[in-house]
């Protein structure tokens, strides 16, 4: 430790002094004071919120899938995948 009896050595009140002092300014770094972060950053806009209403009563009068076309989409993918899995069959490793 540094003594006050050796030649450039601080007091140990002193030393203690000047750790306590630089914890201090560090943290005083790290302080988030609003006037000045809003100076620096501005915050977003947010986007004004709607009534949940109307976009349920839209959502209500969208048309309903087709069972039709939806079961049309369906056997064209399943025939896909067993073209794919075939193919792959047929690969050697």
């Amino acid at each position: 430790m540094l003594d006050s009896d050796r030649a450039g050595g601080l007091a140990r009140p002193m030393w203690i002094r000047l750790v306590f002092l630089m914890c201090l300014t560090c943290l005083g770094g790290c302080a988030g004071l609003p006037g000045v972060s809003d100076a620096l950053t501005p915050r977003p806009a947010y986007p004004l919120l709607v009534p949940l209403g109307p976009l349920l009563a839209q959502g209500d009068a969208m048309t309903p899938r087709s069972a039709e076309i939806e079961g049309q989409n369906l056997a064209a993918r399943a025939a896909d995948l067993r073209r794919r899995a075939a193919l792959l069959r047929e690969m050697t490793i």
